[in-house]
């Protein structure tokens, strides 16, 4: 009886801590020295998305805020929010967050 309680709570620490890392854990692809990588971060909100596009993961100069694309400037949006917790579209919160986001790919 007693080793059935303790594989319960086995099997449902496991279970919780599954779903944990599938709600809370993302990932983004980051090409550096010719390498394309996989870094993963932990979420600052739950979602069910779990692969991300950080445009500033690669080599090159970045450019500004003000000169990206709206689909490129959609999808920094969205990794911000979950990847920094930067949940405002103006210039400067987009700024910080394409400042933070080169400084973790270095």
């Amino acid at each position: 009886m007693k080793k059935r309680r303790v594989a319960a709570v086995l099997l449902g620490a496991a279970a919780l801590l599954s779903v944990w890392f599938y709600l809370g854990v993302g990932y983004y692809h980051s090409s550096i020295d010719h390498e394309e990588h996989a870094v993963y971060f932990i979420k600052k909100g739950l979602t069910h998305k779990r692969e991300f596009i950080n445009p500033f993961a690669n080599e090159g100069d970045p450019l500004p805020i003000t000169e990206l694309s709206p689909e490129v400037r959609s999808d920094l949006l969205v990794y911000c929010k979950y990847a920094y917790g930067i949940d405002h579209h103006d210039d400067r919160s987009l700024e910080d967050c394409r400042a933070r986001s080169i400084r973790d790919v270095q």
